[in-house]
C-alpha cells in the first residue's frame, strides 16, 4: 500500500543522505494510556500519540531543527528554487519551509502493507484538497468524528486539525483520528517503544528536546527473517531504534534489543566486522567518511547492543560540505528524471 500526501516525500532525498550516517528514535512524554473520557477535539501536540498502537516501523523528522541547524540547513535547500516553487504551487505548501514535523509509520496489522503519514505545519486545506481531487477523480468528502476526510477507494487524506494532515489507507486514517481523540491506544502507550526511548535517552541529562531525526522498529518474525536473508545479520533482534541530536556537536545513539546478553555480544562482534568492511566501500572512500565509520563505538550491555557516534563542531564544515555534495547530486538526479514519468509517482511512500 502506498501513502501519498499530494506528491510529498516523507523525507526529502537529502535526509536520506543523513540517515546513512544517523537516524533517531522518538522522545515523547511518558507512555500515554487511552484517555478515560472522549476528547471534543483531536490532540496533535504529540505526533507519536496519533500513531495506532499496532505500528511496527516509525520514522520522524523535525523539519524545524533541520532547517535551522548548521549541520543540515545547507543540504536541505539544495533543490532548485524554481523546482520547489512549482511543487509548492501544485501542493499548497512547501515541503521544507511549511512543514515543521513529520511522522511516518507502517501499520500492517490494520491492513497488509498499510502505512500512514502525518505532517504538521502551515497547511493550506483548500489547495491540498484541490490537489487530492486532481489525482483522484472520484473523490468523496465526509466527516469522521469531526475531521474532514477526502477519499477515493482506500486512499484518503484527513485534516485532523488546522495544522495537521494525515494521509494513508482510509482504515488507518480513521484509526489515527481515533488516537487523536483518545478513543484508541497509540504507539506512545506501547512498552516496547517507551523502553527503547529510555535506552536512547541515557546519558543525555534532563533535556526533553526532541531529536532532529528518529526511527524505531519492532521487528516481526517476517522482518527478522528478511533481515537475516538479506544482510546475514539481525536474526535475534527484537527492537531497533536510533536518534540524531543536533547541537554544537552532532550526536547519534543506536540501540538494538535482543533476548540475552550472549546474543548482544555476538551481534556486536558481527557488526564490528561489518563496520570494518564498510570503511573501504567506494562511497565511503570518495566522501572521505572513514573517520566517521572509525568513530562509531559499539558495545553490549545486558540484553542490548548500543552504538554511539559524536562528531565535534570543529569537524562540521568538512562533513556539511560532503553531505551537501550528496544532496546536490540527489537533487540533480530528481530534476533529470522529472520529465520521464517521475512526477506521476513523486512522493509515493511504500
Amino acid at each position: 500500500m502506498k501513502v501519498s500526501l499530494i506528491g510529498f516525500r516523507v523525507l526529502p532525498g537529502v535526509l536520506g543522505a543523513w540517515l546513512v550516517v544517523s537516524c533517531a528514535a522518538p522522545v515523547s512524554p511518558g507512555p500515554a494510556a487511552v484517555a478515560e473520557a472522549t476528547r471534543t477535539a483531536a490532540d496533535d501536540d504529540d505526533l507519536w500519540a496519533l500513531v495506532p498502537a499496532e505500528a511496527e516501523l516509525l520514522v520522524w523528522a523535525d523539519m524545524t531543527q533541520l532547517r535551522e541547524s548548521a549541520w543540515t540547513k545547507s543540504a536541505l535547500y539544495k533543490t532548485a528554487p524554481e523546482e520547489r516553487a512549482a511543487r509548492a504551487r501544485s501542493r499548497g505548501f512547501d515541503e521544507v519551509d511549511d512543514v515543521d514535523r513529520l511522522l511516518y509509520a507502517t501499520v500492517p496489522l490494520l491492513r497488509e502493507g498499510a502505512s500512514i503519514l502525518i505532517a504538521q505545519g502551515r497547511m493550506d486545506g483548500g489547495r491540498l484538497s484541490e490537489a487530492f481531487r486532481r489525482q483522484h477523480s472520484q473523490t468523496t468528502t465526509s466527516d469522521y468524528r469531526g475531521a474532514r476526510v477526502l477519499a477515493e477507494g482506500e486512499e484518503a487524506i484527513a485534516f485532523l486539525t488546522k495544522r495537521t494532515v494525515v494521509s494513508g489507507p482510509l482504515v488507518v486514517v480513521r484509526a489515527t483520528i481515533d488516537c487523536g481523540l483518545g478513543l484508541a491506544r497509540s504507539a506512545a502507550s506501547e512498552s516496547w517503544l517507551s523502553t527503547l526511548q529510555a535506552v536512547l535517552r541515557e546519558g543525555r541529562g534532563p533535556s526533553r528536546r526532541l531529536p532532529a531525526l528518529a526511527a524505531a522498529v519492532r521487528l516481526s518474525p517476517t522482518m527478522r527473517a528478511q533481515l537475516e536473508a538479506e544482510m546475514g545479520e539481525g536474526g535475534t533482534l527484537e527492537q531497533v531504534g536510533a536518534r540524531l541530536d543536533l547541537g554544537r556537536d552532532l550526536d547519534v545513539a543506536i540501540a538494538g534489543l535482543v533476548s540475552t546478553h550472549q546474543q548482544a555480544m555476538d551481534l556486536v562482534a558481527r557488526l564490528s566486522t561489518v563496520l570494518r568492511e564498510q570503511r573501504n566501500r567506494p562511497l565511503i572512500l570518495i566522501l572521505g567518511l572513514q573517520s566517521i565509520v572509525d568513530g562509531v563505538r559499539l558495545g553490549a550491555r545486558e540484553n542490548r547492543v548500543e552504538g554511539r557516534l559524536s562528531i565535534p563542531e570543529d569537524q562540521r564544515a568538512e562533513i556539511v560540505d560532503r553531505m551537501a555534495l550528496v544532496a546536490e547530486q540527489i537533487a540533480r538526479r530528481r530534476a533529470s528524471t522529472a520529465g520521464s514519468g517521475e512526477n506521476s509517482s513523486e512522493g509515493t511512500v511504500r
